[in-house]
């Protein structure tokens, strides 16, 4: 399922969307996936890939209720971007995120997420819900930004600090 070519194929299909919906050349899309590792993103989201779950809660309290609801993509998936949607911080941080994930199968779905954390991590409880194609999403992608996540989920495979995986 991990297919460095299909991950390659993916992120500059998304890229040239983006690209395209912002009136930038189609032809820069090298200035930003140019220096990416594609083996090295390939080893690293393997080794980072979850299962997730539409709903969760996790405590760190002894006798916490954690939950795991069902399954959100019924595959693993890694994720390669999360951008701050709006935020209040008050008796705990309510935040909505929008997320880009990478599913095994190689294509890349947006979903919102709602978390409410309490304490610092004491409890946390996340809502997740599929947006869709993450070329078409109301993410408001940095390219430059997800260019850079992109490099830094590299440096583990560089630095030797994960597994190797036959792809």
């Amino acid at each position: 399922m991990y297919e460095m070519e299909r991950l390659r194929d993916e992120l500059t299909h998304l890229f040239r969307a983006r690209m395209t919906e912002a009136g930038e050349p189609v032809e820069n899309v090298k200035e930003y996936l140019g220096n990416i590792d594609f083996h090295a993103l390939t080893q690293a989201v393997r080794d980072k890939a979850r299962t997730v779950y539409a709903y969760t809660t996790q405590g760190q309290h002894e006798k916490s209720f954690n939950y795991r609801g069902e399954e959100l993509f019924h595959q693993r998936a890694t994720l390669l971007y999360e951008e701050m949607d709006q935020s209040t911080a008050e008796i705990a941080v309510t935040t909505r995120t929008l997320e880009l994930w990478l599913l095994e199968d190689m294509s890349m779905v947006a979903v919102a997420c709602i978390a409410v954390d309490y304490e610092d991590g004491g409890y946390v409880t996340e809502y997740r819900v599929l947006k869709g194609d993450a070329a078409e999403s109301e993410m408001c992608l940095d390219l430059e930004e997800l260019a850079q996540a992109l490099e830094e989920l590299c440096w583990p495979c560089y630095e030797q600090e994960q597994p190797v995986y036959e792809l």
